[in-house]
């Protein structure tokens, strides 16, 4: 899995684009690096744009993906926009889980509607 993050001054957004699986081990590493630059410029809004990548298909795995970003120490009230390719029993299922452990996520297939949801 490899990632791109960097803060968009202009848009105000934290903007993030995922290639490959994203599992719980991947979703640490980003999660720790969203966490830097949520603290380095006091932005709680991210995008992340998945529709390069995937989702194991592992439900054990998906269900501890919230958990793992919880753990690296992401603030709390970070909200988090995910853009899929299309909205999958996978995708579903992990933004059920997500919003069960307390985390701020949300599903879109459009980037504009994604960034209407963070700024409103």
């Amino acid at each position: 899995m490899e990632y791109e993050l960097e803060y968009d001054e202009g848009l105000g957004v934290i903007v993030g684009r995922l290639h490959g699986e994203l599992d719980a081990a991947g979703a640490r590493r980003v999660a720790s690096d969203l966490t830097q630059l949520v603290l380095k410029h006091d932005c709680p809004l991210f995008l992340i744009d998945l529709r390069d990548g995937n989702i194991t298909r592992s439900t054990l795995e998906i269900y501890t993906i919230p958990r793992a970003v919880k753990d690296v120490g992401v603030p709390g009230g970070v909200k988090r926009a995910l853009v899929v390719g299309g909205i999958t029993e996978d995708f579903d299922f992990l933004e059920t889980a997500s919003l069960n452990a307390g985390n701020l996520v949300k599903l879109f297939t459009d980037p504009h509607e994604a960034l209407a949801w963070l700024k409103g």
